[in-house]
């Protein structure tokens, strides 16, 4: 019976209408995000858009960027390189194909991530509860992706300079390694930044403009996560991407010392892989800081209401062994009671013991990683 009515209560009609609750599957949440990323618009401004749309189906034009490039690149250059018989980057060193397969990674990852975090805001009911829901919806500012991109770019620039100059570099190492710095890095740096550009939104942004929001915390949430469990694990999976990224940086950094080992491993090596360590582990503990927070902040606030709001029904509330309540104003104590036991029972994120270990280990591998390797 109890089995009848609740598919009855799933399948009611409202104005013939099925109910929100089986309306919208998961492939719809995930699949409903079709817009384009910063690197989207800028592979369509080079061409790619056009390829992209004479292909089946709907490929994204930054993926056909990294590909197209990425294999283009690496084939010219290093295919030139072993024909006029010089050093060819992946016979010193096999471990560099991980540049390549990370860079593609992503590109992969920029998008999945960001069509995640849409269908978190689907399941959050964000446009819905907010009373300005673009500001947590479009999380990704365009102009983010601008400044890790000419951030990368000086960068490589600035060490373009302190090995003499482009024409000294052209000079002395050869058209390879010229292409290599004034054309390939700043592509590379393209991808990588529309990377950082997701991830630190996610991370970032998205707590910080939810404490400022007027969202508020579901204290009916079945999970007693508050609802934002959602946005909690799609923190943990953008950081798993950057641990991956971690560990492929070890191999790229240490592997060649493996390879050759009368190549030495110099302190500027050790402290070029642990600021990026460093960098990453302190992005998830302040997103997960901010998360942490919010909820706290709420909870505390909202049982300190609805304990002024029991104290007001009864007579001596301060007095555990005087206190009364009048048999009229009984009913409106067990509904305050009630809903003081579901804003108790909410946990605060992360708030089990699986969720704090995966996060601990997660920091943990890359720089156990390193000193494995290192230690090779």
């Amino acid at each position: 019976m109890g089995d009848t009515e609740s598919n009855a209560a799933d399948r009611a009609t409202d104005s013939g209408h099925r109910f929100a609750i089986d309306s919208i599957t998961d492939d719809e949440l995930t699949s409903a995000f079709t817009e384009d990323l910063w690197l989207d618009r800028v592979a369509r401004k080079v061409g790619f858009g056009k390829l992209s749309a004479l292909l089946p189906g709907e490929v994204p034009p930054s993926y056909l960027y990294a590909v197209v490039l990425i294999v283009t690149i690496d084939t010219v250059l290093n295919g030139r390189a072993y024909l006029l018989g010089e050093p060819v980057v992946y016979f010193q060193n096999p471990y560099f194909v991980f540049q390549p397969m990370t860079l593609l990674a992503a590109v992969y990852g920029s998008r999945a991530l960001r069509t995640r975090y849409h269908r978190v805001m689907k399941e959050m009911d964000i446009e819905d509860r907010a009373s300005t829901p673009e500001q947590l919806i479009d999380i990704v500012p365009n102009w983010l992706p601008w400044v890790f991109f000419v951030f990368l770019c000086g960068v490589n620039y600035v060490r373009v300079l302190s090995l003499g100059g482009p024409l000294t570099v052209y000079r002395e190492q050869g058209l390879s390694v010229f292409v290599g710095w004034m054309v390939a890095n700043p592509i590379w740096a393209s991808i990588a930044a529309q990377f950082l550009a997701v991830y630190l939104a996610i991370v970032l942004l998205a707590p910080w403009r939810l404490w400022n929001s007027d969202v508020g915390i579901d204290f009916l949430d079945p999970e007693g996560l508050g609802g934002l469990r959602p946005l909690g694990e799609l923190i943990k999976h953008a950081y798993y991407y950057l641990v991956a990224g971690l560990i492929a940086f070890a191999l790229l950094l240490y592997t060649p010392g493996i390879s050759a080992p009368e190549l030495e491993r110099t302190a500027a090596t050790n402290v070029s892989f642990t600021v990026a360590w460093i960098a990453a582990v302190a992005t998830v503990a302040v997103g997960v800081f901010i998360l942490h927070r919010f909820m706290r902040q709420h909870k505390r606030h909202e049982l300190r209401r609805l304990k002024k709001a029991k104290q007001r029904q009864m007579e001596n509330p301060w007095d555990i062994a005087k206190y009364t309540v009048s048999p009229d104003k009984r009913d409106i104590v067990e509904e305050v009671d009630s809903r003081i036991e579901k804003v108790s029972a909410t946990n605060e994120y992360p708030a089990t013991f699986s969720i704090w270990s995966q996060l601990l280990l997660s920091i943990i591998i890359p720089k156990a990683a390193q000193l494995l390797i290192a230690g090779l």
